[in-house]
């Protein structure tokens, strides 16, 4: 660990960010586990944007508190239902469920790995994304991509 880096998580997290995001500043974090493969890997850096500057709406990537345990988590926007956001993650089967808009605190508007900043994942592309995950075939066109050769891959990510 670096000196000048603090680690924070759990519900300790979930209130530092709701406290910057509130202000309208954006709010950087590590992200952990592995429910946005291949988009957001773990320990990828995320940035969270406030809702007054990046607003939210299908396929988009959010920060929100899962009530059930207090915690912050970060998916995709997959549908909407008065008032209520569908949001599930990429490598996960069952949806999260309907989230209120009160509960999002902000979208995921840049990822950086080593160094690098990933853009797969948060362009026009999450509509298809977030179309594939919600009718659940998002986990075979995954597989397809990890079956293509690595050169077809890296031409595709770099291309767009």
């Amino acid at each position: 660990m670096l000196l000048n880096e603090l680690l924070i998580s759990g519900r300790d997290l979930t209130e530092l960010a709701q406290s910057i995001l509130a202000k309208g500043v954006c709010f950087r974090l590590k992200a952990k586990g592995f429910s946005m493969l291949p988009f957001i890997r773990d320990d990828d850096v995320v940035t969270i944007s406030p809702l007054s500057i990046f607003p939210i709406g299908f396929g988009k990537v959010v920060a929100f508190i899962d009530s059930k345990i207090g915690k912050l988590v970060i998916h995709r926007i997959i549908g909407k239902n008065n008032g209520y956001y569908l949001i599930k993650g990429d490598n996960v089967f069952s949806a999260d469920g309907l989230i209120p808009k009160e509960d999002i605190l902000g979208s995921v508007t840049k990822i950086e790995r080593n160094g690098k900043n990933i853009f797969l994942g948060l362009g026009g592309e999450r509509l298809i994304i977030a179309l594939f995950s919600k009718i659940r075939a998002w986990s075979l066109a995954v597989l397809f991509w990890e079956l293509l050769p690595l050169s077809i891959r890296n031409t595709i990510k770099y291309r767009l």
